[in-house]
């Protein structure tokens, strides 16, 4: 059966930054073309004028750039340092087939994933650990009974996916583009294409590899 954990941890990762606002919503971890690890993410304050200095005074950022600053909110990309890659717990969880579905930087960072079992993410909770990261589990339950929809895609994922699909966007020959999309829904391209690769991988995991046999 195929499971949703809720768990928060404690790492270096955008400390600094995240003291100067509110919260942070992490839209996308990869890597690039150039094998660093780069994040997209909304920050949300009431003085976000103060987020370039601090993501200036973030030891775990090397670079980052302000992709797109609608209403009271601003979306950054930004590039780990050595000290963040270092820090980065993301690589662990994919050793243990977890996929993170959202993450939310307070004072604490919290993490909603898709696990495959309680073992894995017990020895995730154990690897973090044994790093001298804190990891406190705080739910487990069954992806039915997830309350964000259904294949594991969030709200946000279903809108984006729905209205590209209605938009003629996956289309062959494609009948719009990536920006119309993204114009519809008042994001980034970047962000909404970020987006579109995380619903999407999320329906295959729960669709094709849950019926691939062992």
């Amino acid at each position: 059966m195929v499971l949703i954990a809720e768990f928060e941890i404690a790492t270096p990762l955008l400390r600094r930054t995240v003291a100067a606002v509110s919260r942070i919503e992490v839209e996308e971890i990869f890597r690039s073309a150039t094998d660093e690890t780069k994040l997209i993410f909304w920050v949300y304050g009431e003085e976000l004028e103060r987020v370039d200095d601090a993501l200036n005074a973030d030891d775990t950022v090397r670079e980052f750039a302000l992709l797109e600053k609608p209403g009271e909110r601003r979306l950054y990309s930004a590039t780990l340092s050595e000290h963040g890659e270092s820090q980065l717990i993301y690589p662990t969880a994919a050793e243990y087939d977890i996929a993170y579905l959202d993450i939310v930087v307070r004072d604490k960072t919290k993490i909603r994933a898709r696990i495959p079992t309680r073992s894995e993410l017990f020895a995730y909770r154990d690897a973090c650990r044994e790093r001298d990261i804190p990891f406190r589990i705080q739910r487990i339950f069954s992806e039915s009974a997830h309350a964000g929809g259904r294949y594991d895609v969030t709200e946000r994922q279903q809108e984006a996916l729905l209205v590209a699909l209605e938009a003629g966007y996956f289309a062959v020959p494609r009948e719009t583009t990536l920006s119309d999309v993204a114009a519809q829904l008042g994001i980034s391209d970047q962000a909404l294409s970020a987006r579109l690769r995380r619903g999407q991988a999320n329906l295959l995991r729960s669709t094709l590899q849950e019926q691939t046999p062992s």
